[in-house]
């Protein structure tokens, strides 16, 4: 049977998604010795993208908005140009003074990375990015749903073919997902409909999804309340999974027809040879 997407649970918050869990899946095994919560160690790094160098899905689901660093673990695995669409409530591009890849600062890391053209931000607050997370190469798109002219518009802020979506179920409305970090206004049905955009107008050749509800500390079962967190959430999922995948297993149709490139072991030209200087 074919598998169709990975999970990686760092924290056991995808522990009870048991309609998620029950789907054809790859699991991740991995063991992080430093810097599992928040911020990622060098050697959480590298274990991370070895663990990750052996996933043969382009699709990841990885726990909590806490691990949000595992996205630029992915995005280090590749070597095309690539554009990053990110859906969240918060920029994730604070500054790294001491050079720790964090949830907070990890797109400020992937940016350094000569293949990431750009990253859009999707579902911001309504204020635009804070002085302190401004980066020339990371653009705010204050819309709320993809705009009519979608295929012209994303002509005009892709700088590359190839995208990577990455989903922190923060950026949704506390009715459709529970996230432990504030959370935005985005409605589902409008989270799907850019997926579908993306999906439609540009190449996906990946994505991951995170922002699961956290237990209580000491807490080893859920209780009915967090129950219903853990449903909002997986409903949410399934629903993601479909935009997508869709409900023939057609994921990422629009791939290069390359051998994946991704999200495992690269293959193809060097990122030296292949990544081009984009204008901001």
């Amino acid at each position: 049977m074919t598998k169709r997407f990975a999970v990686l649970d760092l924290d056991g918050t995808l522990t009870w998604q048991h309609r998620l869990r029950a789907l054809p899946h790859e699991e991740v095994d991995v063991t992080l010795r430093t810097g599992i919560k928040y911020y990622a160690a060098p050697e959480s790094l590298a274990a991370l993208e070895t663990a990750l160098a052996h996933t043969r899905t382009p699709l990841l689901f990885w726990g909590a908005g806490d691990y949000h660093y595992v996205t630029y673990a992915r995005l280090r695995a590749l070597r095309h140009p690539l554009t990053v669409v990110l859906f969240d409530r918060h920029s994730d591009c604070a500054h790294d003074a001491d050079g720790v890849v964090t949830c907070g600062n990890w797109v400020r890391h992937a940016l350094k990375l000569p293949w990431v053209a750009r990253v859009l931000w999707i579902g911001a607050p309504d204020h635009k990015p804070l002085p302190h997370e401004r980066h020339p190469h990371l653009v705010w798109i204050p819309l709320r749903k993809p705009p009519a002219n979608a295929a012209e518009w994303l002509r005009s802020v892709l700088p590359t073919p190839n995208v990577y979506l990455s989903v922190d179920k923060d950026v949704l409305s506390p009715e459709v997902a529970a996230t432990n970090w504030d959370q935005g206004t985005l409605a589902l049905a409008d989270l799907l409909a850019w997926i579908a955009c993306f999906r439609q107008h540009a190449r996906v050749i990946g994505a991951d999804i995170g922002g699961e509800w956290v237990l209580p500390p000491g807490h080893l079962f859920p209780t009915p309340d967090d129950l219903h967190a853990i449903r909002l959430n997986e409903t949410a999922n399934l629903a993601l999974l479909d935009a997508l995948l869709g409900p023939e297993d057609r994921a990422f149709r629009r791939r290069t027809k390359q051998k994946p490139t991704g999200l495992v072991t690269p293959v193809g030209p060097s990122a030296s040879e292949t990544a081009r200087p984009h204008p901001a």
